[in-house]
């Protein structure tokens, strides 16, 4: 088809079983017959048009790829027509076909219509022959157009990806020397940048993060796993600044550094550790101070039982100094308080007297109970101020629970730990 060999005749003598009945001075015998094998055997189809654009020639290859005879192609128009039923999507093809035509672009891809309804993505080449005719090169491209339209999809994902993350990526050799970068949108580490492509990225970072970074390239081309991350310190004219680094492996012996700056988190993280041993600090302190009420609250029991104890006792030996054993008197009302006047507990004539169980007298203020007399300054100021024994000499009034008023005489005791301190006070109560 080039040199000497040139096409001659009209569409049915190049019809035939395929190839071309007559050659001019072929350069041996059975060269055309070479020709013509090859022509048929070739997987690309081939048309052969000549300069009006009539079809003189199509092999099988193209019959298989579009399922078009040459009785369906009689001229590239024609074809266009039913390869390309949308008129505005045709128009756009023939275009491309003309800058073919004139050599302006190599190759077309277009789609195309079947002839069994199919739609199929093909490559158009053009080679000019001699005598104005054109031999156009048809590959079916489908499966490689859908590859590369996945291709493209998989890189604008990975593409937004990378711009949505703050980070900065870096597509490294095994021995670190960096071969590409991309920083997403968000990314704040200014570390490397892409003049300093060729550099191996150990010797751009801190000594010791180079060292952390080259065990992490050895480890993951090692093993074919990222790498486990870690983080180390830059120092800038804006400060100390942390960053975390991660090496992932790629394709061969290609790797992927990911660095992105933390020095937000780690701030957080301090600010936070130091949130929680100021409250560390807080429960220990308040531990301190609920073990040390409890330790005033066991002593003040303990005062207590002894008190009543010691009155018990006192009140027998007087009773049987007296004979008075078995005569049963009015018993009294006696109620426990802390130091601060808050009462503890009451025996049941308290309760009689109040008209308060004793669990609903049981933090109740013991001034709440008196009015009147001089009780209040008599409690508050010998008693439990001073820590001796007191009596009102003025009667006071109860107010008991049902809002009535009992005259009482009141009396009290204070209750002393082993240094001498107050812990609380016994008042015992009589009515008048």
């Amino acid at each position: 088809m080039t040199g000497n060999n040139t096409f001659q005749g009209t569409g049915d003598e190049i019809s035939g079983i395929g190839g071309v009945r007559e050659f001019r001075e072929s350069p041996c015998p059975g060269e055309e017959i070479v020709y013509l094998s090859i022509l048929r055997e070739v997987p690309d189809g081939l048309v052969l048009l000549d300069d009006r654009g009539t079809c003189r020639y199509l092999n099988e290859a193209f019959t298989r790829i579009t399922g078009y005879t040459r009785e369906d192609v009689p001229t590239l128009e024609a074809w266009f027509e039913r390869a390309h039923p949308n008129p505005a999507y045709r128009q756009k093809v023939q275009g491309q076909g003309q800058e073919l035509f004139r050599g302006d672009r190599n190759a077309l891809v277009a789609s195309v219509v079947r002839r069994d309804g199919k739609v199929r993505d093909l490559e158009i080449r053009r080679a000019p022959v001699e005598g104005g005719c054109s031999l156009l090169a048809v590959r079916d491209v489908t499966e490689h157009a859908l590859v590369e339209e996945h291709l493209r999809q998989a890189t604008s994902e990975l593409t937004a990806v990378i711009e949505a993350f703050p980070d900065l990526f870096l597509r490294l050799n095994a021995d670190g020397t960096i071969l590409d970068s991309r920083a997403g949108r968000l990314s704040d580490v200014p570390l490397v940048s892409r003049a300093l492509l060729g550099r191996r990225l150990q010797d751009l970072l801190p000594a010791g993060a180079g060292e952390a970074l080259g065990n992490s390239l050895l480890e993951a081309v090692r093993t074919n796993a990222p790498a486990a991350p870690f983080e180390f310190i830059c120092s800038d004219a804006g400060g100390v600044r942390h960053y975390e680094a991660r090496v992932v492996p790629l394709y061969e012996t290609h790797l992927m550094a990911v660095i992105r700056e933390i020095t937000e988190r780690k701030r957080a993280e301090q600010e936070l550790h130091r949130h929680r041993e100021h409250l560390e600090e807080l429960v220990a302190e308040r531990t301190k101070e609920l073990e040390h009420a409890n330790q005033q609250l066991e002593r003040l029991l303990y005062y207590i039982e002894m008190t009543e104890r010691r009155a018990a006792e006192e009140w027998l030996d007087s009773s049987i100094e007296q004979g008075t054993l078995d005569a049963a008197g009015p018993e009294e009302a006696r109620i426990t308080t802390d130091a601060a006047g808050t009462i503890v507990i009451v025996n049941t004539a308290a309760e009689f007297l109040t008209g308060y169980a004793g669990e609903d007298l049981a933090g109740l203020s013991v001034w709440s109970l008196l009015s009147g007399g001089d009780a209040a300054e008599v409690l508050a100021s010998e008693v439990l101020a001073r820590g001796r024994s007191g009596e009102c000499t003025v009667e006071a009034m109860v107010v008991r629970k049902d809002g009535s008023r009992r005259p009482v005489r009141v009396s009290a005791d204070p209750i002393l730990d082993d240094e001498g301190a107050v812990t609380g006070m016994i008042c015992t109560l009589r009515q008048a």
